[in-house]
């Protein structure tokens, strides 16, 4: 993709530094789309709420013994999108990631709304998305759009297939959805049992739902976590999961099969920053812990 559809100020890149695209192993994007948002709009704001977060933490990651100033990230700035238009924005993605890569590295995006992970999805192909969501987003359509965020993860099973999407820390749902659920067979586990048998238990669960993924795509929906840690989100919801469980079950999940991941879902308007501060944070260490697992 050409780099005219990327929006790059200089002084906001993630970390407050920057490598050149061509030494890095990891290339990072903003998506600044919300126009599906269906209860608090603003995650278009994400983006740049995050990196002017990730540029006032400390680096070191206490979990992998790797301080993040030594991983070789590039920071594209944000694609530019078409508000309004679904369809062209996750086209646009789903081109940006494949130039990703061809290009050898690993993607890391920034949202936005989490239709957008569609978008990387498509630029992956046939890989395994492990969505970390209070919401299973298996609506066939929301107010007639098929392309809204409450749909996201239905149209991932339409095109890669029920045993590659797995949903992690759901919670919020009506009838009609968890009966689609589980008449599917889609591989899920509820916050309720995270927080019941431990991240321990949850990890095992997801170990053995992954045995035979041979690339897998994280998808990080900020809602995931419980309002009390992450309140700047879109759609929140109660009985979450804290951010230490979520960083414990990423651990148990990333390995060489990793192939790109995202963090959606920021809407930094409805808190104090801290939300920005902990999806930073997440970025980081699932840098780190990639980067730890293939050896970079």
């Amino acid at each position: 993709m050409s780099r005219s559809f990327y929006v790059d100020d200089l002084s906001k890149h993630f970390g407050g530094f920057k490598r050149e695209y061509s030494e890095s192993d990891f290339v990072l994007f903003g998506v600044p789309f919300d126009s599906t948002s269906s209860f608090r709009p603003g995650s278009r704001f994400g983006p740049a709420a995050i990196r002017e977060a990730s540029a006032n933490i400390e680096t070191w990651s206490w979990r992998t013994g790797m301080d993040f100033e030594e991983i070789k990230l590039h920071d594209l700035g944000d694609l530019a999108v078409v508000h309004g238009d679904a369809a062209e924005t996750i086209r646009r993605v789903r081109e940006a990631v494949e130039d990703i890569i061809l290009s050898k590295k690993i993607p890391v995006m920034l949202g936005g709304e989490h239709i957008i992970t569609l978008g990387a999805l498509r630029g992956v192909r046939d890989t395994t998305v492990v969505s970390f969501d209070a919401h299973f987003d298996m609506r066939d359509d929301y107010l007639s759009n098929k392309l809204s965020h409450a749909c996201v993860m239905r149209r991932a099973l339409d095109e890669l297939g029920v045993k590659n999407v797995v949903i992690v820390g759901t919670r919020a749902s009506y009838r009609d959805e968890i009966e689609f659920v589980k008449k599917s067979g889609v591989n899920y586990i509820s916050s309720q049992r995270i927080l019941n048998g431990g991240a321990k238990e949850a990890g095992a669960w997801l170990k053995e739902v992954l045995a035979d993924s041979k690339k897998i795509y994280i998808s990080v929906d900020m809602d995931v976590l419980d309002p009390a840690f992450a309140p700047g989100v879109g759609n929140p919801e109660p009985e979450g999961v804290p951010t230490s469980t979520l960083l414990d079950l990423i651990e148990e999940v990333v390995d060489e099969r990793i192939v790109g991941f995202d963090v959606v879902e920021v809407s930094p308007a409805y808190d104090s920053g801290v939300t920005a501060v902990t999806a930073s944070k997440i970025v980081y260490e699932l840098c780190c812990m990639v980067a730890k697992s293939i050896g970079l």
